[in-house]
């Protein structure tokens, strides 16, 4: 007969308590636990055990008291275990009460007491026969089930809302990790629990552990999708319930699994598939059947973790923001635009102000004394209104009486429905002493282009005085002289004093000059002022006896001012001042497309000179500077000013050496004007 369907109140059990082997009751349905005169567990049976879900070692050792009440109630731990210190009582009632064991499954027992045998030498001693209730729907204060269950899901919730108190107070997210593990496995009431990270490569690793071996945390990298429990969570965005890993067939076992005898599994992610930190898992070595209450739990530790980490990312984002704007060189603040109140300042602002955080927070901006001076705040914060954003310049006040300028942007900036008026200063000293430096030097520079142009004007007006004077009085011999040779001599004279005079004139205008857009420029035709230039050099060829050859285009129309004569004069002249006796000088004008609209000529002159050396031609154009090599007489003007007269057009000159190693070319480009022949 089995002692768990037999009533406690009759004569069989006591008879068998005091005669009967204690190893009887480990072959019969019967929880047996000995407790002594002190209420601690002296020995159980293995019934106990696989009632309850707790081992010998739970259980021994343990002091057991009576609860202060009688009502049905549920139980965490063998601890709380309801055990009656009162014998049987005359009802025959057995005490009827439910236990949450270590897998967190409801059990309906009951529990009889009896004094140990007379014949046993601990006096005071009890013996707890411990079996199943085969009645649990009600109690004897009809309690139904549902309330215990709900009980147990209370103490989960219990259980989350301190692991969220403790991701709110963690500053480091391995600790809280950890926790979070530990909770869950001993809630759970599992031997392993587990935090699976997710790579960059879609792999998984093993980033936390609880209850494995050491050698894993930190090293198991498992496969994504159906290479694991892991990957094929994270594939389908689901939990993921494993009732045996033996028979498993929808994706790979991981290694360390098996080498952990792992059964039974839950994995749920932490996050979500977009966001996903990793999966979160709990093992066990036996196999076990996880309920949706168990998947809720763990779902609910992983949301916990997710939104910890999300958190963390937050004020780690933040802080970074935060670290920057410190950094910064400007004096950054913000207004909340209600109450026009400062709710933040950098680092800058206590820097130089010399406030305290607390002295600016309680600066009033519409106050006379705040630290903005000379703008009427009021009217500046409603064109900003207007105008979305304001720059002005304005004078901060420091907190010994000093003050700067600076430059203040004002912008309003809305989140989260609420408006903010951020303000940006920057100290600009150091540019009001520039800026100031600069309109003295423009002074200057204006004072000495007046003394420049006066003495243009007084040398132009003298020397042109004086050449009218020599032309007047040589037309006049002209007239007089009746020999032939005096007559043409005198013309030769009257003829230069006129382009010496016109040269005058144009070197006058040239001095006038700042920039392109201050000279006139017309189409003049380029042979003639060539042919001009050439005239004035035509004796010192002669003289050595060097031949000029012209390449020009029948008609070559350029957008130029007259002083591009002085130019061409100036390379000639250069050409055969360099040039050996007997020598050739090749002049060219030929058209040079650059663009669809930019057409130009391209002028070059090139000699039969000693050349120039790389050195010398980034310096030859400068004024007063010449060729190392050169050993003819020459003050180093006439390159300088074709250089200016180019850039006065918008253009430069160039110089570079023969194909064929002998001598030097030098070129410049003009705009085309009308329409050329060859």
């Amino acid at each position: 007969m089995s002692a768990s369907s037999e009533n406690i109140n009759d004569s069989i059990l006591p008879l068998l308590l005091q005669n009967a082997d204690q190893d009887l009751f480990t072959r019969l349905n019967i929880g047996v636990i000995y407790l002594d005169e002190h209420n601690r567990v002296l020995c159980s049976n293995k019934v106990v055990s696989d009632l309850t879900g707790f081992t010998a070692e739970d259980i021994l050792g343990q002091s057991y008291a009576e609860p202060c009440s009688d009502m049905p109630k549920s139980y965490t731990s063998l601890s709380d275990f309801f055990l009656s210190s009162h014998l049987l009582d005359e009802s025959g009632k057995s005490r009827k009460f439910m236990l949450a064991d270590k897998q967190s499954n409801i059990r309906c027992l009951q529990c009889d007491v009896f004094p140990f045998p007379d014949r046993c030498k601990s006096k005071g001693g009890k013996i707890c026969i411990i079996r199943v209730d085969t009645t649990p729907t009600t109690y004897d204060n009809e309690y139904p089930l549902d309330e215990l269950k709900i009980e147990n899901m209370y103490l989960r919730e219990k259980v989350l809302s301190k692991l969220g108190e403790k991701a709110l107070s963690c500053t480091n997210i391995n600790i809280l990790m950890e926790y979070a593990l530990k909770i869950a496995a001993e809630t759970l009431g599992v031997k392993y629990s587990l935090i699976m990270e997710l790579l960059q490569d879609g792999k998984f690793l093993l980033r936390y552990g609880y209850g494995l071996s050491g050698w894993c945390v930190g090293s198991i990298l498992v496969d994504k999708e159906l290479g694991s429990p892991s990957g094929y969570t994270a594939f389908t965005g689901r939990p993921l319930v494993v009732d045996d890993m033996r028979t498993e067939e929808r994706f790979l076992i991981p290694r360390f699994l098996h080498e952990h005898n792992v059964v039974s599994s839950v994995t749920v992610i932490i996050g979500d598939r977009k966001n996903m930190y990793g999966v979160l898992c709990i093992h066990t070595d036996k196999q076990r059947q996880f309920t949706e209450h168990d998947v809720n739990f763990l779902q609910s530790v992983a949301n916990i973790l997710a939104e910890s980490i999300k958190l963390r990312d937050s004020f780690k984002s933040l802080e970074l923001y935060r670290n920057l704007i410190n950094q910064s060189s400007d004096l950054i603040m913000v207004l909340n635009a209600v109450t026009k109140q400062f709710i933040y300042v950098n680092d800058k602002v206590f820097y130089d102000l010399g406030y305290t955080e607390a002295e600016m927070l309680e600066q009033d901006i519409f106050d006379c004394g705040c630290f903005i001076n000379g703008h009427h705040m009021q009217e500046l914060i409603g064109q900003v209104a207007e105008q979305g954003s304001l720059v002005v310049e304005s004078e901060i006040l420091r907190k010994d009486g000093s003050l700067f300028p600076a430059e203040i942007g004002l912008a309003f900036v809305e989140n989260e429905g609420t408006t903010y008026i951020v303000l940006i200063g920057r100290d600009i000293s150091e540019r009001r002493i520039l800026e100031h430096a600069i309109r003295e030097r423009a002074k200057q520079l204006e004072y000495s282009n007046e003394l420049k142009d006066m003495f243009a004007d007084v040398t132009s007006h003298d020397l042109t005085g004086s050449i009218s004077l020599i032309e007047g009085f040589t037309g006049y011999l002209k007239e007089m002289e009746t020999d032939g040779e005096k007559k043409h001599l005198l013309g030769c004279v009257v003829s230069s004093t006129a382009k010496l005079k016109k040269t005058i004139d144009s070197a006058t205008v040239f001095a006038r000059l700042n920039c392109a857009s201050d000279m006139n420029i017309e189409e003049h035709d380029l042979r003639l002022i060539y042919y001009s230039a050439l005239e004035r050099t035509l004796s010192k060829a002669s003289a050595k006896g060097i031949n000029v050859e012209l390449d020009l285009p029948r008609h070559c129309n350029a957008l130029v001012n007259p002083i591009i004569e002085e130019v061409l004069y100036n390379l000639l002249s250069n050409a055969i001042k360099y040039s050996p006796e007997n020598g050739t000088i090749m002049v060219n004008i030929a058209p040079m497309d650059i663009g669809p609209e930019d057409r130009k000529w391209k002028v070059s002159i090139s000699d039969e000179g000693p050349g120039i050396s790389d050195v010398d031609k980034e310096k030859i154009f400068d004024r007063f500077k010449r060729a190392d090599n050169s050993h003819v007489a020459g003050h180093g003007l006439g390159l300088a000013i074709a250089r200016m007269a180019l850039k006065c057009h918008g253009e430069d000159i160039h110089v570079e050496d023969n194909d064929n190693g002998v001598g030097t070319t030098f070129w410049f480009t003009v705009p085309v004007a009308g329409i050329s022949e060859s």
